[in-house]
């Protein structure tokens, strides 16, 4: 990503981001200034979309190359990957790291399952809505 792509993203949000009217509001070109608000958001769109296309392009190598299977460098068989090890995870393209858990491997690819500690605690009932009217919330937003 390079400082030009984050300019003309920011100057694009900055475009779209509406304008209030009001009263007393004087008559101008000057729409807004692309400040750090709209770099920041412009810098966080292409990294996205960078993630989605490195991912997009690792699962076209993995689906199509012949690859050998993943043997790495271990002075014992404890630090095998198998099912049920648990493994840190960093998809292709993108900064941050996930704890996942091996629950198939099929040649040179592994089926991960993330580990997602933060929904396995007790948790107040008033936070959780059924999964039928989260399925009406999102017909209504169909129509």
């Amino acid at each position: 990503m390079t400082e030009e792509e984050i300019e003309i993203v920011a100057e694009e949000l900055a475009k779209i981001g509406g304008v209030s009217w009001y009263p007393g509001r004087e008559k101008g070109t000057l729409m807004r200034v692309v400040s750090d608000r709209y770099r920041d958001r412009a810098r966080i769109a292409i990294e996205a979309l960078d993630r989605y296309r490195a991912s997009k392009n690792a699962s076209v190598v993995q689906d199509n190359g012949h690859r050998e299977p993943h043997t790495p460098y271990t002075e014992s068989n404890k630090d095998e990957i198998r099912p049920g090890s648990t493994v840190v995870y960093r998809p292709p393209g993108d900064r941050r790291a996930y704890s996942c858990r091996v629950v198939e491997i099929e040649g040179s690819r592994a089926y991960l399952a993330p580990i997602l500690r933060a929904c396995t605690d007790w948790v107040s009932i008033e936070y959780l809505t059924p999964q039928g009217e989260v399925q009406q919330f999102s017909s209504r937003d169909k129509n």
